[in-house]
């Protein structure tokens, strides 16, 4: 038997919270001495312990604890509730680093205003061209950036040899609306190809054409695609101050995507329609 002190070390929870179990009825020591007061615990409580400090690791309220543990749940299912919360838990994490790598990004963006540097802004015709694709609408870039890899995996296997063209985003949406990002994500294509072919899933890629734009006006990101912004924001500020407007969305080509290098040496074209503005 083991008094409250060491209960605490060899179970590492502090006494206070031991104090706090024994308050409410969820875990009491084993002997409580009615003179000393002093309470004792047993190595044998320690999977009882165990299972009300998985179950608060899980998230559940107290009132829920108590219930679970007098459900007496077996150990592969505490195990799959854990896994479970593992799998949220690491979910979470991805958000917050994806957070951390946005705001890194406006940051860089500032600073690119800050420094003042004209971007170099090419004006060409983009030809029409065969495309094989999938078109979709996604809740966020993160799911944007998912697809794409996605189909870097899969359609070179499934092109059977066609020869493709960079990977190009055509982004149908009229405006950035989280919950209805309406892109569209394929290959450039020559030549005969079939008509569709099934990917893995529900995902069908489907062939098209993909209609010239007279005139555009492009700009070279070379970072992380997560970045792109900051080529929309020079691109932005250069239409401006040279008297051209964006006739509506434009593309992305993918002209170069790490397969297994850090998405930081990514270089990504972004192509907006553009004509003369009409005079003030």
């Amino acid at each position: 038997m083991y008094k409250i002190g060491e209960f605490s070390v060899i179970a590492q929870v502090s006494a206070r919270l031991l104090r706090y179990y024994e308050e409410i009825g969820l875990f009491s020591p084993q002997v409580t001495d009615e003179v000393s007061g002093y309470r004792y615990y047993s190595a044998a409580q320690l999977p009882h312990l165990n299972r009300i400090l998985a179950a608060r690791e899980l998230g559940f309220t107290l009132e829920q604890i108590a219930r679970l543990v007098d459900q007496d749940l077996s150990t592969d299912e505490l195990r799959g509730m854990l896994t479970l919360r593992k799998a949220q838990i690491e979910q979470a994490v991805q958000s917050e680093a994806e957070r951390l790598r946005v705001v890194e990004s406006r940051l860089r963006q500032l600073d690119d205003a800050a420094q003042g540097v004209a971007p170099d802004v090419v004006l060409k015709a983009v030809p029409a061209q065969g495309f094989f694709s999938v078109r979709e609408v996604l809740p966020d870039l993160t799911a944007v950036r998912r697809l794409v890899q996605t189909l870097r995996r899969a359609v070179p296997a499934a092109a059977h040899g066609l020869k493709l063209g960079p990977l190009t985003l055509v982004i149908h949406a009229p405006a950035f609306e989280p919950g209805g990002l309406d892109f569209e994500v394929g290959y450039p294509v020559s030549g005969p190809v079939p008509g569709s072919v099934k990917l893995s899933g529900e995902r069908t890629l489907e062939y098209a054409r993909l209609p010239d734009i007279p005139l555009a006006a492009t700009l070279v990101h070379v970072g992380p695609t997560s970045d792109t912004h900051r080529a929309y924001g020079a691109l932005a500020g250069w239409l401006e101050t040279h008297g051209w407007q964006v006739l509506g969305p434009g593309r992305q080509v993918m002209m170069r995507l790490p397969t297994d290098g850090p998405d930081s040496e990514a270089v990504v074209e972004v192509q907006l329609p553009v004509r003369r503005a009409a005079p003030a």
